[in-house]
C-alpha cells in the first residue's frame, strides 16, 4: 500500500497522464466543435447555398430580360438597314440618270 502511495504522484505527474489529459482534452474539443461549431457552419453554409440560388433566378431573369432587348434592337436595326439599303439604290437611281 505504501508503495502505491509513493508511486501515485508520479503517475500523475508522469508522461502517461500527460498523454490522458491530452487524450481528455482532444475529446473535449472534438465533443465542442460536433456539438456547437459544425451545426452553425452547416447552417451558415445552407444559407449561402439559399441566397446563390435566389440570386442565380434573378441573375438569369436579368439575362433573360437583356436578350429580348437585344433582339429588339437588332429587329430595330435591321430595319434601319433596309432603310439605309433602300436609299442607297436611289441615290444610285438618281445618279445614273443625271
Amino acid at each position: 500500500m505504501v508503495a502505491l502511495l509513493t508511486a501515485l504522484p508520479g503517475l500523475i505527474a508522469g508522461p502517461a497522464s500527460a498523454v490522458v489529459i491530452c487524450l481528455l482534452a482532444m475529446y473535449g474539443a472534438g465533443y465542442v466543435l460536433i456539438k456547437h461549431v459544425l451545426p452553425d457552419q452547416r447552417e451558415s453554409l445552407n444559407k449561402v447555398l439559399a441566397d446563390s440560388h435566389e440570386n442565380r433566378k434573378i441573375f438569369q431573369q436579368a439575362v433573360e430580360a437583356i436578350d429580348e432587348r437585344f433582339k429588339s434592337m437588332e429587329r430595330n436595326v435591321s430595319a434601319v438597314k433596309k432603310d439605309v439599303d433602300k436609299i442607297e439604290r436611289s441615290i444610285s437611281e438618281i445618279k445614273m440618270k443625271i
